[in-house]
C-alpha cells in the first residue's frame, strides 16, 4: 500500500508518518520505480503501537526501544534481538512497561498532592470570605467617641 492509504488506514496524516521515518520509528519503506513508498501490513502494527505507547505517555525514544525489540533495527544498526511475541521479547516490553506504570503512578500521587494543597489554600480563602469583616480601627474610634459625648 502507499503512504495515503496507510494513513487513512492507520487514522494518522501522512506528515505523520514522514515524522515516525524520520526519528527512526519505522523501517525505510521499500520504493517503487517512481519512487513511491510501499507500505506492509508490519507497518500498519508499528503506527498501531506507535499510537497505543503515545496515548500511555510513553516518549518517542521510548517507543523506539520498544519496537527495536523485535522489529527495528538498534541505533548500532544491529539487528532486533527478539522474534515479536517470544518470552524475551514480552519479559523485556514488560519491564519497560512497568517502569512507565511506576513514573505514572509517582506523577499521580504528586498530582494528587498538589490538589489537596490548592483544596486547603481555597477552603482558607472561602473561610475568609464568610468571616464578617471588621470595620477599621480609625472608624471604630470616632464611634465611641461620639457615644461618649
Amino acid at each position: 500500500m502507499r503512504i495515503g492509504e496507510l494513513a487513512k488506514r492507520a487514522g494518522v496524516s501522512v506528515q505523520a508518518i514522514r515524522f515516525y521515518e524520520r526519528r527512526r520509528l519505522m523501517r525505510t519503506p521499500r520504493r517503487t520505480a517512481a519512487g513511491y513508498r510501499i507500505y506492509g501490513d508490519s507497518d500498519l502494527e508499528i503506527i498501531t503501537v506507535i499510537k497505543m505507547m503515545q496515548r500511555f505517555g510513553f516518549k518517542l525514544s521510548e517507543i523506539r526501544r520498544v519496537l527495536q525489540l523485535w522489529i527495528l533495527p538498534s541505533d548500532t544498526g544491529a539487528a532486533s534481538p527478539y522474534h515479536q511475541g517470544s518470552r524475551q521479547c514480552l519479559r523485556e516490553a514488560l519491564k519497560l512497561g512497568e517502569k512507565k506504570l511506576q513514573a505514572m503512578n509517582q506523577q499521580i500521587r504528586s498530582s494528587m498532592q498538589i490538589r489537596d494543597e490548592l483544596e486547603e489554600a481555597l477552603g482558607q480563602i472561602r473561610a475568609g470570605l464568610n468571616h464578617q469583616p471588621r470595620p477599621p480601627r480609625s472608624a471604630a474610634i470616632p464611634a465611641r467617641s461620639a457615644q461618649a459625648r
